[in-house]
């Protein structure tokens, strides 16, 4: 079995570096193209497939019985974490979903959180998910970018942790990938800067978001500057 996508390949990366036990819950899996992979190449003993929809649902099982893991890769329909509320599981994967929704799923089912270990990519609000992370004292182990067509994605791992802690720029860049930095993170937050820039131009000073964008303008301008 190949995986197309750069990002998909990425956080299966990931997933096969700090793997711990075998089995894995993805949640919003798709086409459970991520759960088959890792089977098929000795990553996991198991995964639960899960997705709200019935559509996508039906097309992992056509990539379950394509792929020949009925058995061991489970598809099962639900909201979130529900489908897996009381079923024993290692590691947690939730990606390719906005981070607000992301929190929200993770949030319904704190007593998932002691026992495993998260693999997450949002595609939007990351510093909320982050920020969630903190809140509920899931530690950041690990974060990595990957660019997969015209987009970056950041992908981040995650356990309980004590004293968790984030200042206002690890919730922004990320406390592994702002010290990590590299081609990626300055490709991402010099785009984001331009975007700002732009954006302060057509502002009046008065305007409600001035001090918004403005304030996140000198943060990106101050971590590229490190980065430099």
């Amino acid at each position: 079995m190949k995986l197309h996508s750069k990002r998909l390949l990425k956080i299966c990366e990931m997933i096969t570096q700090y793997k711990t036990g075998n089995t894995l819950a993805d949640i919003g899996t798709d086409h459970a193209y991520l759960p088959c992979f890792l089977y098929k190449n000795h990553v996991i003993e198991k995964a639960y497939a899960c997705d709200v929809a019935e559509g996508p649902l039906a097309s992992s099982q056509a990539t379950i019985v394509h792929e020949g893991v009925i058995g061991h890769v489970i598809p099962l329909l639900g909201d979130g974490l529900d489908p897996v509320a009381s079923l024993p599981t290692d590691m947690i994967a939730i990606c390719g979903m906005g981070g607000l929704l992301m929190s929200q799923i993770l949030e319904a089912h704190v007593e998932k959180m002691d026992d495993n270990l998260f693999f997450l990519q949002a595609n939007t609000a990351i510093d909320l998910l982050r920020a969630c992370l903190e809140k509920h004292q899931l530690a950041i182990i690990d974060e990595a970018m990957v660019k997969d067509g015209h987009h970056i994605y950041e992908i981040i791992v995650a356990k309980k942790g004590q004293d968790v802690s984030y200042s206002e720029e690890d919730l922004m860049f990320g406390p592994v990938l702002r010290q990590k930095q590299g081609p990626l993170f300055e490709e991402k937050w010099m785009h984001a800067l331009e975007v700002q820039r732009r954006i302060l131009k057509s502002l009046d000073p008065q305007h409600e978001k001035y001090e918004k964008v403005l304030k996140e303008k000198e943060m990106i301008e101050k971590v590229l500057d490190h980065a430099g």
